[in-house]
């Protein structure tokens, strides 16, 4: 017999399996642009803003994020590493872009009677666990600055595929296409395991994604010494992609609604301005580089770094220069955070 503890868990993740199932097959059958990641982030998100509890166990979730970055780990080419000279400057850009709308943010929440110190770990775009690890610290407003922050990669996840259909020709798939030039299925299960044992090292040292990075510094070494070759079974990434959005959903699980609907209109207002920011500082990057704008677009994306790092691989951005953005925008975030903080009498 189950315990009551495991029968709920057990409940939980079927409604998960089930939500995130349909908000994937309605969305690919809407044809909107990346399915298989807008569809259950949009389903489950509105799921449990009504009251509709799921999770996603951790060992599965940890599971998720490493197909999704052996996906991205598998397109990594010399030709990419070749581009790495032209990327001072649009690391600059990038770390210009974090320090404007973390400084815009802590104006702007100013006006919804926020205190500045609050504000400040509200707007950061990025670095969640570290954010509210401060704000239990300083005895801030915590509550809302999950709140804001979890609005904000909902946000980014809608708006960030917008951005790229409109700002660019840059075609969006709705569908993961069989081709012969998959990994074998011995090679996929080593992968794996070794992704994993990456994984758990990395954790140890508190780097954010662990799991994430596992699979792609274990991919990445794989195929650039030629061990092993091919690309992700479409299979195995819907399943990743799919349970990224649930992962996203469950933020708003038990969420305040009085605090969701006083916090959504500043939460949102919030990240469009800092996608524009973003925008703006994508495009000037891809002027003076030959850096792609999609590229760019998803590298300065504030924030949501295993979503971003996700949406890269959709739309075919370079997963190198995607993925060492978003963990320079993680490290930077670790100093200038504080800084502002303390900064403040």
């Amino acid at each position: 017999m189950l315990s009551s503890r495991n029968k709920k868990s057990t409940i939980e993740l079927i409604v998960s399996i089930i939500l995130g199932s349909l908000g994937a097959f309605l969305a690919w059958h809407m044809k909107l642009p990346a399915p298989f990641l807008l569809g259950p982030t949009i389903i489950c998100s509105v799921s449990a803003i009504l009251g509709l509890k799921f999770s996603i166990p951790i060992f599965l979730r940890n599971f998720g994020f490493t197909i999704i970055g052996i996906t991205i780990g598998s397109n990594i080419t010399p030709n990419s590493l070749a581009q790495i000279s032209t990327w001072p400057i649009s690391l600059l850009m990038m770390v210009s872009t974090i320090i404007l709308i973390t400084l815009f943010g802590m104006l702007f929440l100013s006006y919804y009677s926020l205190d500045k110190k609050t504000s400040i770990l509200a707007s950061s775009p990025g670095h969640l666990s570290f954010v509210l690890s401060i704000s239990n610290d300083i005895k801030t407003d915590t509550p809302k600055i999950a709140i804001i922050q979890s609005i904000r990669v909902l946000s980014l996840t809608l708006l960030t595929p917008i951005l790229v259909v409109i700002t660019s020709d840059t075609e969006i798939s709705n569908n993961f296409e069989l081709n012969e030039n998959t990994i074998s299925f011995i090679q996929l299960i080593l992968i794996i395991i070794f992704s994993l044992l990456i994984g758990l090292a990395i954790m140890n040292t508190k780097v954010p994604a662990p799991f994430l990075m596992g699979g792609m510094i274990c991919t990445t070494f794989s195929h650039g010494s030629g061990i092993t070759e091919g690309l992700m079974n479409p299979i195995f990434s819907i399943f990743a992609f799919i349970t990224l959005g649930v992962v996203i959903g469950a933020r708003f699980v038990s969420v305040d609604l009085k605090l969701l609907k006083t916090s959504f209109i500043s939460g949102f207002s919030l990240t469009l301005v800092g996608a524009l920011f973003s925008l703006f500082f994508a495009f000037l990057t891809s002027k003076f580089t030959n850096i792609e704008l999609v590229d760019a677009i998803i590298a300065f994306a504030p924030g949501g770094l295993e979503t971003m790092i996700a949406m890269g691989s959709i739309v075919n951005a370079d997963p190198t220069y995607v993925a060492i953005h978003h963990v320079i925008r993680i490290i930077f975030l670790t100093f200038f955070v504080p800084f502002l903080i303390f900064r403040i009498k």
